[in-house]
């Protein structure tokens, strides 16, 4: 998929709330799937919503909006790839051989692909229900290039239909990509506007799909005479809680998430959810940023010999992505029959046993611990950080700036992963931080990953993974060396 600047990648996107929507919540706008919104495990599905905690510190600005911090909260999200480009052997489609009547999948069956997702940990997908190729996935009353023209199911059938029932029956977060490049109805037509809010108010309109959690437009060739402002204004109406990723060629007031910059499963341990929008946006933005890849990379889209990433590889682009304060997107396409190739469903169930167990065991849970200091209320003691609850949290003491939690165990420990997150509904709030081992009576600053880089860093957010060689201690040291304002950890964990 061409996401922007002329690289080849999948429409880039973002992954939101859940399907329930904030307008259906308590006082505090925290709907929730689950109960009362409080995720117990780092692994379990469903969206990750936290109710707001009286007595606290306050939030560091800018800070998320409930939506944002929920799809960050969720850290993986996918891709549905399928169109035109799925039957006519291309990724960016081929005018002369795209017809409606090339699309005529033999099986198509949406829970299959939700399913396999949802087990495999996650929680939200985004269909791609119109592609650069211009051809609507519903039958679409603005064109006749759609699946009412098309063979399958004579016309009668309707893509995004069946994908958001599915996903709304498997409680999962909804999201549509709308390509703003059309290769049918030209995008530089100057009718081409209005077009393209008819195709928005048809698939967000509330009574024809429910609700909606994300929107995707990605900035490759997409016509810059549009009013994007007006088009993101237009869109939150019709769905008022949706987030909206918007590629940087086209990034206005109003996106709401970003692409980090690649589309190979990377991302950098200093990305930050703080960012400025392009093209005349706020500055001292909540801009969260996911990073896409494919599991048939290069391509985004099903072809006959495409090879399927290891798991191995799929497991270093989650560590190096969600590890790194950044949501991972995965494109898992449909092929010509409508299913997921074997291949695939076979790595995300391996990528869904590994995700559950990666964090099933925190060794520093139910030891002793102590902090440098605490807030004065007794909902944020230090003990919140090992209670597998990223809805509570420890705080300093008011006026602090730097902190420290050590965990003492009452036998050594032997780990290879730390995991660290901050409750991000109070905004970013280390600058710089870092951990210590303690061994045979002496604590060590300088511990390194497997890779030989020290573990510390500036930015928290939502996660920072470090993988070890395995490291046997007697005790383990967060230390917040400078903050913004009080620090505060949510969840502290070696496994």
């Amino acid at each position: 998929m061409l996401l922007s600047q002329g690289l080849v990648l999948l429409p880039g996107c973002s992954s939101s709330v859940n399907a329930l929507s904030s307008r259906d919540a308590g006082t505090d706008g925290a709907a929730s799937r689950d109960s009362v919104g409080e995720p117990s495990s780092a692994a379990e599905t469903g969206p990750q919503n936290c109710s707001a905690q009286a007595g606290g510190p306050a939030a560091v600005d800018p800070a998320p909006s409930v939506a944002q911090a929920a799809y960050q909260r969720d850290e993986l999200t996918a891709y549905i790839h399928f169109g035109l480009e799925t039957f006519d052997g291309t990724e960016q489609g081929d005018s002369s051989k795209d017809v409606p009547g090339l699309f005529n999948p033999t099986n198509l069956d949406a829970n299959q692909w939700v399913t396999a997702l949802k087990d495999a940990g996650f929680r939200q997908v985004t269909l791609t229900v119109k592609h650069g190729t211009g051809f609507c996935l519903w039958p679409s009353k603005s064109t006749d290039f759609s699946v009412k023209a098309s063979p399958w199911k004579n016309g009668q059938g309707d893509v995004v239909r069946e994908f958001t029932d599915a996903m709304h029956a498997a409680d999962m977060s909804v999201g549509l990509y709308l390509s703003p490049l059309d290769q049918h109805y030209p995008s530089s037509s100057p009718t081409y506007d209005a077009y393209f809010r008819s195709l928005l108010i048809e698939l967000l309109s509330e009574s024809n799909y429910g609700i909606i959690d994300q929107l995707h437009f990605d900035g490759y060739n997409a016509p810059k005479s549009l009013d994007w402002k007006g088009i993101v204004q237009l869109a939150k109406q019709l769905q008022p809680d949706m987030l909206v990723w918007m590629g940087p060629e086209i990034a206005t007031s109003g996106a709401d998430l970003r692409w980090n910059g690649n589309q190979v499963g990377q991302s950098s341990r200093s990305t930050s959810s703080i960012g400025d929008i392009p093209n005349g946006g706020p500055k001292n933005t909540w801009y969260p940023a996911e990073a896409p890849v494919s599991v048939h990379l290069p391509d985004w889209f099903w072809h006959p010999n495409a090879t399927t990433v290891s798991l191995k590889s799929l497991q270093t682009m989650y560590l190096q992505t969600v590890g790194a304060n950044t949501t991972l997107r995965l494109s898992v396409p449909p092929s010509t029959a409508g299913l997921l190739d074997a291949a695939d469903v076979n790595l995300l169930q391996g990528l869904g046993k590994w995700h559950e167990s990666l964090y099933k065991t925190n060794l520093l849970q139910g030891q002793p611990l102590a902090a440098d200091s605490t807030w004065a209320d007794p909902g944020f003691a230090a003990a919140k950080v090992l209670d597998d609850n990223v809805c509570t949290y420890w705080a300093a003491a008011s006026g602090k700036t730097s902190g420290r939690i050590e965990v003492t165990p009452t036998s050594p420990i032997t780990f290879n992963l730390i995991s660290i997150r901050e409750p991000i509904a109070l905004g970013e709030r280390a600058t710089a931080y870092h951990v210590e081992i303690k061994q045979n009576g002496a604590w060590n600053r300088t511990i390194l990953d497997a890779s030989g880089t020290q573990v510390q860093g500036t930015v928290i957010g939502q996660r920072q993974l470090w993988q070890l060689n395995a490291t046997t201690a007697d005790g383990i040291a967060l230390v917040i060396d400078a903050a913004k304002d009080v620090p505060a950890i949510a969840e502290f964990g070696v496994y």
